[in-house]
């Protein structure tokens, strides 16, 4: 199963990584853990991490690389949690000699070269954990901290479906290795004086349809809390824990007028919602970007549709 990535990656002596846009703890955990990874396991081998610096992952590992056209036009590019090719937040993942993608979400489009989707992983970081143990691997304290962070991250701390007896085994391996787990949850945890502001927000003004309970933020407003439109995957399951209301999203309207939607189920198949507005992800916890707020509308409609939604996977 692993054998096509491991010869992708000693076919290059530059490789780099990307991930998607608006980067979670998965997407930064998958660059840092693989780009460790190769750096451990081919001394010779040139790995660049690229993407946006975030917090809290920031103060965790470090700003990730910045590299020049030419060296990626000399590298075979590996892409990390990403379905399809527009939410590739660097695109110049296309100068590569050659491209390889590594994600667990449902299937959406073939845009490299060669590509390992396994969707009963909780994370990318799960499967490149397992990928280190299967191929007989190594990495390093660093490289371990970062997939353990993409696995507690992508699982809701082992809360979700898919978290499995595998992902228990990929963190054993990575904690034995010297994953550290103290501070990937204090990092997690911290909040802030603004940060309840921002939570008071999402508790005081959302609103119910049928079976769903939701919240739309205009611009201003966001700008007013210091809230980025992206920034709704860190809210959304605010509203996880309600009986009566199987459904969750939140609507954040970006400086064009579009919409940044987080869609949100324990029971349902949020995933076909998403794909109807052009997004994707699991088949419990999408999202989309909608063109304007006017499509808000539709989304719930649709949301609404639950029997049809029914996940039966």
């Amino acid at each position: 199963m692993f054998k096509k990535l491991r010869k992708f990656i000693e076919r290059h002596d530059t490789i780099t990584i990307f991930s998607h846009v608006y980067p979670d703890g998965d997407a930064i955990g998958s660059i840092i853990g693989l780009r460790e990874l190769i750096k451990t396991s081919y001394k010779h081998k040139k790995v660049f991490g690229l993407g946006t610096n975030v917090q809290p992952f920031v103060s965790l590992f470090g700003a990730l690389d910045v590299v020049s056209d030419e060296v990626i036009k000399d590298s075979g590019a590996i892409i990390v949690d990403v379905a399809n090719g527009a939410r590739v937040e660097d695109q110049r993942y296309k100068l590569a000699k050659a491209s390889f993608k590594l994600d667990h979400h449902i299937f959406a489009e073939k845009f490299t070269d060669e590509e390992l989707v396994l969707t009963t992983r909780i994370a990318t970081a799960e499967i490149i954990g397992e990928f280190m143990m299967k191929e007989r691997l190594r990495t390093n304290t660093l490289g371990a901290t970062a997939l353990a962070l993409g696995i507690i991250t992508d699982s809701g701390r082992f809360k979700y479906d898919l978290t499995s007896g595998n992902t228990f085994k990929v963190m054993a391996r990575l904690t034995n290795i010297g994953a550290d787990l103290k501070m990937i949850n204090e990092a997690l945890s911290k909040r802030s004086v603004e940060g309840f502001k921002k939570q008071g927000h999402f508790l005081s003004n959302y609103e119910l349809y049928e079976n769903v309970i939701y919240i739309v933020i205009p611009n201003d407003k966001l700008k007013e809390l210091g809230i980025l439109p992206s920034e709704g995957t860190d809210y959304v399951n605010i509203y996880s824990n309600l009986d009566d209301y199987p459904l969750w999203a939140t609507f954040l309207i970006e400086e064009d007028g579009r919409v940044f939607v987080e869609l949100r189920s324990k029971i349902y198949n949020v995933q076909k919602v998403a794909t109807l507005f052009g997004g994707g992800g699991h088949l419990k916890a999408s999202g989309c970007r909608l063109e304007n707020k006017a499509q808000i509308a539709d989304v719930l409609t649709a949301l609404t549709k639950a029997e049809e939604l029914k996940d039966e996977v």
